[in-house]
């Protein structure tokens, strides 16, 4: 495998895991998705289900992130860090 690949696949698995930290969070606060969603500022919570989901390639952006971590009242190394 090329390292390019190597890259990519880790990259994705990344983002799963911010995906996937962001949803645990979410949950262990009680917020919806559409309670995470409106407070983004998002007009319907598809878009923020389907980051969070990762479905169709959609991820969190930097600003997501930093707007989750307040939202959330979480660390951004608590989004970004690993599950382990």
């Amino acid at each position: 495998m090329e390292k390019e690949e190597v890259l990519e696949q880790e990259a994705e698995h990344f983002l799963d895991t911010i995906s996937k930290n962001i949803e645990r969070i979410r949950e262990v606060k009680g917020m919806t998705k559409l309670d995470v969603s409106r407070e983004l500022g998002f007009m319907y919570p598809d878009h923020y289900s389907r980051m969070e989901l990762r479905a169709k390639g959609k991820h969190f952006n930097l600003k997501h992130i930093y707007k989750l971590s307040k939202i959330l009242d979480v660390s951004i190394s608590e989004l970004i860090g690993s599950e382990n």
